[in-house]
């Protein structure tokens, strides 16, 4: 054992006053570290090789992938629209929830024998989730313009699609069979759709057909119950009972005239001799005057009131002729000239009030006549009856006069039964023209809900005309499509674990772990070393420090520790040069590569 000379005065006062800071020194620090060296070692040995053996022992996987653009519709919407109009988004997703169902992955486990292990332990359901994990979906994204607002928009113009698998074939040939499905999908979904709009349109258009049609059989039907009475028909017949209404009125004119024609003639007709032809300037016989004044006496009946002179002269001059010859009228003519009368009287009442004079003249000739009438009866009921004696006609002017009346009767006939007529018409057009309203209204209803229907047939139509072009379009793979711009590839490296990021984060976590361990055995340690810890310890100042020389025996297993430690590193490097030569790549590869990253 060597002695060390006693400490200098210089060398004690900067330990006590470094004892008196009570912190540590960098030469503590440093004589921790080389106390705790071999815990530190195999701490960092120990977590450095948990970190090798993590990342050599990780299976591989390897991930290939596919990019799937989609391509815009080839001809410009202005001139096609396309009657898919879900976004690209949208339509992805669907066709992965219909790719990804569980009869088809589990097709596509069953062919290739994936999960071989797995499926020994695990079920169907746990396999199935851990290859819709395994199936990677990523949109792309890219900054466009909207055409519409003019405003920048996030659209997704492709799509990448991956499958990681442990085996690197596996993985090609799931991602390409996914890529073929996605695409195959897409295209169906799209002609699925555009016929599904074709057939909606084709049926719809054959309901408002058929609705058409029925409305076209409803409008026949309405017209022919109606005929006369549509609103089209109003102006006509307004025309058609004015004009009857006009026709009326000159009818009744005329008759009138040829009333009071019939009356004129008929009282010439009295005054005429039928079977004496009047000579010019001839004396008239009694009764030919008393006929003449009953004519005269009527007409000036219904002109003058009884105090008139020339009313009693008339009538005087009749009372002295029915005393000289008697009653010759007969009673069948007396009958026939009241009726005609009263006939006439009722047709002035339908058109005048009572006060009117034409009324209360004819109301007087009315009366006169009965009056007459009446006196006749009674001279003739004091007479002994006598057989009457059928005169023959043979005066010319009374024939004639008789026919003229005949003629004027037949015509005030006619032309009472035209009016009758022309007032049934006017009736019938009045009751089309009151009615007109209501038929209008049902008729505009159905016009509107015709016009409605074919307006939607119309629409409809050309809606079918652009669905089967786009149709068309469909079938023929001129609208946006998925289109394949990078297969998947067969991967010649591992996608993951990445086993040097896994090796480095394994160095630093075992350098912080070996220097861990130091800090916990100097923790743990109660050992006093060094003079500042006695210092610390006892409160008292340090004299001399002495060193001890270690012993043979010491040494010894100083130098196995070393030799042993050497050896750890060495077996340790050559398990990590075998594990990378069997597990990741050869290492003439792997030197190969190595030179040509430092030396190119």
């Amino acid at each position: 054992m060597s002695t060390t000379l006693p400490a200098t005065a210089q060398d004690f006062y900067p330990v006590a006053q470094t004892a008196d800071e009570g912190g540590k020194s960098l030469r503590e620090y440093a004589g921790a570290l080389r106390r705790g060296r071999v815990a530190m070692l195999l701490t960092f040995l120990a977590i450095l090789a948990v970190a090798t053996a993590v990342a050599m022992l990780l299976p591989p996987v390897y991930r290939s992938t596919a990019t799937i653009l989609i391509k815009e519709q080839e001809i410009p919407q202005e001139f096609v629209r396309s009657t898919v109009t879900s976004f690209a988004d949208e339509r992805i997703q669907v066709i992965s929830q219909q790719v990804m169902t569980r009869a088809t992955l589990l097709a596509m486990v069953d062919r290739y024998n994936l999960y071989g292990d797995a499926r020994k332990r695990d079920t169907s359901e746990e396999i199935l989730d851990r290859m819709r994990r395994d199936i990677k979906l990523t949109p792309i994204s890219a900054d466009v313009t909207d055409r519409r607002s003019g405003s920048p928009v996030k659209s997704t113009s492709a799509f990448s699609l991956s499958y990681d698998s442990e085996v690197a074939a596996n993985a090609q040939k799931i991602a390409n069979e996914l890529t073929t499905l996605f695409l195959n999908e897409n295209v169906k979904n799209r002609q699925q759709k555009a016929a599904e709009t074709t057939s909606f349109l084709d049926e719809e258009l054959a309901r408002v057909s058929e609705h058409i049609s029925a409305l076209e059989k409803s409008l026949a039907d309405f017209k022919q119950r109606n005929q006369g009475r549509l609103p089209d028909a109003n102006l006509s017949n307004q025309i058609g009972a004015e004009r009857a209404r006009t026709e009326i009125e000159k009818l009744d004119r005329d008759i009138t005239f040829l009333e009071e024609r019939r009356v004129a003639l008929q009282a010439q007709l009295a005054d005429t001799k039928p079977t004496a032809p009047l000579a010019g300037g001839a004396i008239l016989e009694p009764q030919d005057r008393l006929t003449a004044l009953q004519a005269q006496l009527s007409s000036l009946v219904g002109t003058y009131s009884e105090e008139h002179p020339d009313l009693k002269r008339v009538r005087r001059e009749i009372a002295n002729l029915k005393a000289e010859t008697g009653p010759l009228e007969d009673v069948t003519d007396r009958q026939t000239r009241l009726a005609e009368l009263q006939a006439q009287l009722a047709l002035l009442r339908q058109k005048f009030s009572d006060d009117h004079p034409d009324v209360l003249k004819l109301k007087r000739i009315v009366a006169s006549t009965e009056a007459a009438a009446r006196e006749a009866d009674a001279a003739n009921a004091a007479k002994p009856a006598e057989p009457r004696v059928a005169r023959r006609s043979d005066n010319p002017v009374y024939i004639n006069l008789k026919s003229q009346i005949e003629t004027t009767i037949a015509s005030i006939q006619s032309m009472r039964t035209e009016r009758k007529e022309l007032q049934a018409r006017q009736l019938q057009l009045d009751v089309r023209l009151s009615q007109s309203p209501e038929i209008e209204r049902e008729y505009m209803q159905l016009v509107r809900d015709f016009d409605s229907s074919r307006a939607r047939f119309r629409e409809l139509r050309d809606k079918q005309m652009h669905a089967q072009v786009a149709e068309q379009l469909e079938r023929g793979r001129k609208a946006e499509r998925f289109t394949l711009i990078e297969p998947p590839i067969f991967p010649e490296k591992p996608y993951r674990p990445n086993r040097a990021v896994i090796l480095l984060m394994g160095a630093v976590l075992a350098l912080v772990g070996g220097v861990a361990a130091v800090a916990l055995r100097e923790a743990l340690d109660q050992t006093v070393h060094g003079p500042r810890a006695v210092l610390r310890a006892l409160q008292v100042p340090v004299l001399a420090v002495v060193q001890v020389q270690p012993s043979a025996a010491r040494l010894r297993r100083r130098s196995l520790r070393r030799w042993g430690l050497a050896f750890g590193v060495l077996m340790l490097l050559g398990l990590g040069l075998a594990a990378l030569h069997t597990r990741y790549m050869p290492l003439d590869v792997a030197w190969f590569s190595l030179e040509r990253r430092l030396f190119n």
